[in-house]
């Protein structure tokens, strides 16, 4: 009985640990859409601003970045993706909600 029960168990598991993703993706393109993030930043191409990919593609690599993007967002940012994009102050964002978006951006 548990080498069936363990092997039911990696059969299972990966398909939960998608289903979280997939979870904490939800979360944070409503979070996005809520806070008004895609009035200007679209997923996979650039609208008014960067698209979410793009920010991740540049930045998630850079260790320093998750911890400054907070400060980006509350006080909005000029000149990081050239001259059109200027980017307004967000500060009505929780502390809970800032980690969500960040994760979430950093994801893509």
């Amino acid at each position: 009985m548990k080498p069936t029960v363990y092997l039911l168990a990696a059969a299972v598991a990966p398909t939960l640990a998608l289903a979280g993703a997939g979870e904490d993706f939800d979360r944070g393109y409503e979070l996005a859409g809520t806070k008004g993030c895609l009035e200007c930043h679209a997923l996979s191409y650039r609208y008014i601003g960067p698209s979410f990919r793009a920010l991740a593609e540049t930045y998630r690599l850079d260790p320093d970045y998750r911890r400054r993007l907070p400060y980006i967002i509350r006080g909005g940012s000029a000149g990081h993706w050239g001259e059109r994009f200027v980017m307004w102050p967000q500060p009505q964002l929780t502390d809970q909600e800032m980690k969500l978006l960040v994760d979430w951006i950093l994801s893509q």
